[in-house]
């Protein structure tokens, strides 16, 4: 059963006030993505969010500044909701976060012993973590780790040295401190008859959901799969092949080595992205984009 905590609580325990009803809610998450959760935690830091506000009735609780309240107000965006007051909300957005990480009371633990599956063949040298869900016949080879919350399908094989639900990178500053790194709640999904190489990393989602990778994809030696990134089926990714936070690769779509795709960016399906391209905007399927930036070509 999914957690909830109430919006008292979390006030209480962590030392800050709110305004409007004390709601319970399932799930803390950034309010233009999709979500879920029946009743979420989000901020803004501007008024570009209204319309995101407005579509994702999960919402239910902001954290905001004063001076955008009004914006985000019961007469704007069509329903009641609560505030907490933050002159930095994303700071303290992500402080009630990671003090939720801590206190356990809001977020899944995968604390149970790993499900391993039929005529597997994982090196001693792997480490398989709590929570791990493997399926029949796969393979894992020397040194690689699968972290807690990941799942492997049926007839996957994964190389030496790789990282299976690492911690993706997110970083958080408001200019007068270091960086604040984000912990990763999510988790990472490995479909059916994948193949990824030695010496990549495939990391966790950053909140709810899971970084995906779909029936039949491959993945070349050396690539980073950041977080909550959808990769569909019988996509082709290849060596030196970065790619950044929430991206889409679709279906059969393929990336040549040493290409860079910017965060959020969609490659359509069956599209080809060039060698060392840097990838900045959207792919149109069954297209052939190379460059710095990466442009069409017939």
């Amino acid at each position: 059963m999914k957690k909830t905590i109430c919006l008292s609580k979390l006030a209480t325990n962590f030392g800050f006030e709110f305004e409007g009803k004390d709601i319970e809610f399932d799930g803390l998450g950034l309010c233009n993505r999709e979500t879920s959760c029946k009743s979420m935690l989000s901020y803004v830091v501007d008024n570009k969010y209204i319309a995101n506000i407005k579509e994702n009735e999960a919402i239910s609780c902001l954290v905001l500044s004063e001076s955008l309240k009004k914006l985000y107000s019961e007469e704007n965006i069509g329903r009641d909701i609560s505030y907490i007051i933050s002159e930095k909300p994303e700071m303290c957005f992500y402080s009630i976060h990671e003090a939720l990480c801590k206190s356990g009371e809001l977020y899944e633990c995968y604390d149970f012993e790993p499900v391993i599956g039929k005529e597997c063949r994982i090196a001693e040298t792997a480490v398989v973590e709590k929570g791990v869900v493997i399926g029949n016949h796969v393979t894992i080879g020397h040194n690689t780790v699968v972290r807690s919350g990941s799942v492997i399908e049926d007839n996957t094989t994964i190389g030496c040295n790789t990282t299976i639900g690492s911690e993706g990178f997110q970083l958080i500053t408001d200019g007068s401190n270091a960086p604040m790194h984000i912990t990763h709640v999510g988790r990472c999904h490995i479909c059916s008859n994948v193949y990824i190489g030695d010496n990549t990393c495939i990391c966790n989602s950053l909140f709810e959901g899971e970084t995906y990778v779909g029936e039949g994809a491959k993945i070349d030696n050396l690539v980073h799969i950041a977080h909550n990134l959808y990769i569909g089926n019988g996509a082709v990714i290849t060596a030196h092949v970065i790619t950044c936070g929430s991206s889409i690769i679709e279906d059969g779509a393929w990336i040549a080595p040493n290409s860079s795709i910017l965060n959020r960016v969609t490659i359509g399906k069956g599209a080809k992205v060039g060698l060392g391209s840097v990838v900045t905007r959207d792919v149109v399927p069954y297209t052939v984009v190379y460059g710095s930036p990466a442009k069409t070509h017939e």
